[in-house]
């Protein structure tokens, strides 16, 4: 046995350390804000959202052309709106960025003339010059209080940059006939970030533009440099305090970085769902202390089967359990080191019987580490913080209590006998009473995505108290002319309690593993006493037992179809009895002793 709980502890250990070492936090809900609409404090459909570091939320609402400033607290401040087109104009506002100061930048498409529009000559052999636009990407910049302060076209739109047959026909501000030529695709999206400096960095379709404080052109880099490789989706991008710039790049599962003056200096993640590791990394975040935040479209599932029966109806109930499942489904975001280590996961867990987090998605993180989704079907936004120590939601508590009260009366009557009373007095009358009580709580913690902690209670107690009446004898046998009324009274009670860790080894619904450990330890109490009424009758039988067991052991996923599963369980006890007959001598007295181990190994499989 020593050996066996050596192996046994040795193996959990090794279950555990993938986990725990793994250092994590978690979140807690703080509040919630905004909502569909047009009114002050509500958005459309498309929203980008920003952050300065006292706390203020910037919403670029596309869908109405806007700009919103909300509070820490998400009170509504100011919006922004192109009511001046002598100033600027929105015309499809999407990502953006606050500097230092509070400035805000945010991406649009501007219009621009040529300067040196050629001549066009008609059918008829006239000449006749319709203004040229350059249409392309630009960025407007605002003051900390939403006055407009200028806009800088990422390119010089003065000058003739594409074809003149990729023109569109269009008209100027006097109505007047004019060509249009779009600079690229105008579906296409673009990143931006801001440094600490004011300098912009436009991510558009794997070149980055430098752009100066006032929107001078500092330097212009590609993405796609030796060490790195093509970058395939960019999703999003932010710069440290430092100048270096991050990209995430989805769909290769990685985040690069780069130095103010584009050269590349390193890459981190892969693709996977553990430690260090992305499934579609889609948005990031430097924060002040030099840490990057990455945020993955990586999910964790995990189900637990209760014991509680299943609702008849449930919308969140599927499958065929007969009991209810209650689901949590995990989301992560990790923090990295400057140079692309590892440092911890924050885990935010929802449950899937709450409604309200039914339909989440991650649109934003600010500089406090604070987390912000968007329900997508009421768009709110609720607000999750980090929290270093357990919380409530991580914890689940299972209570199952159980009473029974039986009452049985029993009356036998031979009516043709020969001593029979047919109205007075039966042969035999008895009176049963049973009192059973079950409680079993049960306390389940998800230290993480992998690993779930549960500690249960079962408890079961009765008693019973079983009267008996004979009639009463008219004649000697051998036993003598006792009465034999008695009374039998049982007391029964069972403890046990058991603990269980779970660990999902690999999450992908085809390739599911998992390991899971069990020890428990169960006492069981029993007295039977059977006593006869009459003091004349001294007939007693007294029982009682004082029994115990203890087991361990652990189930591991060898592959999909191959489970090994091995338990260790011991059993020890005593029961002793005593019998006084009816004349008072001892007729019989036992004792039983027993102490058992058994240990069992099984695969189990699927061909």
């Amino acid at each position: 046995m020593t050996l066996f709980r050596n192996v046994y502890w040795v193996l959990i250990a090794s279950l555990l350390v993938q986990s725990i070492v793994s250092a994590h936090q978690e979140v807690k809900f703080v509040k919630g804000f905004g909502g569909k609409g047009k009114q002050a404090g509500q958005f459309g459909e498309t929203v980008f959202i920003a952050f300065d570091r006292d706390g203020g939320i910037y919403v670029t609402d596309t869908d109405n052309a806007r700009i919103q400033k909300l509070d820490a607290n998400g009170q509504f401040m100011f919006e922004i709106k192109s009511t001046d087109p002598e100033k600027f104009t929105f015309i499809y506002p999407t990502d953006i960025a606050v500097g230092e100061d509070r400035s805000l930048y945010v991406m649009d498409w501007i219009i621009t003339q040529v300067v040196d529009s050629e001549v066009l000559h008609d059918d008829s052999g006239g000449a006749e010059r319709p203004k040229i636009f350059n249409y392309g990407p630009c960025v407007h910049r605002f003051d900390s209080s939403g006055e407009f302060m200028a806009s800088f076209p990422i390119q010089d739109y003065s000058k003739r940059i594409q074809p003149l047959e990729r023109a569109v026909p269009g008209l100027d501000a006097d109505g007047n006939y004019a060509l249009v030529i779009p600079q690229g695709d105008t579906e296409r999206s673009f990143l931006l970030a801001v440094d600490n400096q004011e300098n912009l960095y436009i991510y558009d379709g794997g070149k980055i533009y430098k752009l100066g404080a006032h929107g001078q052109s500092v330097t212009t880099f590609n993405t796609d440099q030796p060490r790195v490789g093509q970058v395939l989706k960019a999703a999003d991008m932010a710069v440290d305090r430092q100048g270096n710039l991050y990209i995430v790049d989805e769909a290769s599962h990685r985040v690069l970085k780069f130095d103010g003056n584009g050269k590349y200096t390193l890459s981190f993640g892969e693709y996977g769902d553990r430690a260090g590791q992305f499934i579609s990394p889609f948005h990031l975040i430097a924060l002040d202390d030099g840490s990057v935040l990455v945020a993955d479209k990586s999910k964790y599932k995990k189900d637990f089967v209760s014991d509680l029966p299943r609702r008849v109806y449930d919308p969140f109930q599927f499958g065929g359990y007969p009991y209810r499942v209650f689901r949590a489904r995990y989301r992560c975001v990790q923090r990295f080191h400057p140079d692309g280590e590892f440092a911890e996961r924050i885990l935010i867990r929802f449950s899937r019987e709450n409604e309200k987090q039914a339909h989440l998605k991650l649109k934003g993180i600010d500089y406090s580490g604070n987390l912000y989704f968007i329900d997508t079907e009421t768009l709110k936004f609720r607000q999750f913080a980090p929290v270093t120590g357990l919380i409530s939601s991580a914890f689940q508590t299972e209570v199952s209590l159980q009473y029974l009260v039986n009452v049985d009366d029993i009356e036998i009557d031979n009516r043709d006998d020969l001593d029979a009373d047919l109205f007075n007095k039966a042969d035999y009358d008895g009176h049963a009473r049973l009192h059973r009580t079950g409680l079993k709580a049960t306390l389940a913690y998800d230290y993480n995505e992998d690993l779930r902690f549960a500690v249960s209670n079962d408890l079961a107690y009765f008693k019973s108290v079983d009267e008996s009446f004979y009639r009463a004898r008219d004649f000697e046998d051998f036993r003598g002319t006792f009465n034999q009324d008695d009374e039998s009274t049982e007391v029964f009670w069972e403890d046990r309690v058991q603990f269980d860790a779970t660990l999902i080894r690999n999450h992908n619904p085809y390739t599911y593993r998992e390991a899971s450990a069990f020890a428990y330890f169960n006492v069981i109490r029993t007295d039977y006493i059977n006593d006869a009424f009459d003091p004349q009758n001294f007939r007693l039988f007294d029982f009682r037992a004082r029994l115990s067991d203890w087991g361990a052991g652990f189930r591991y996923d060898l592959n999909r179809a191959f489970r090994l599963n091995f338990s260790v369980i011991h059993f020890f006890g005593y029961n002793e009895y005593t019998y006084i007959d009816e004349t008072n001598v001892l007729y019989a007295t036992g004792f039983q002793q027993g102490d058992e181990t058994s240990a069992m190994l099984v695969i189990n499989g699927m061909f």
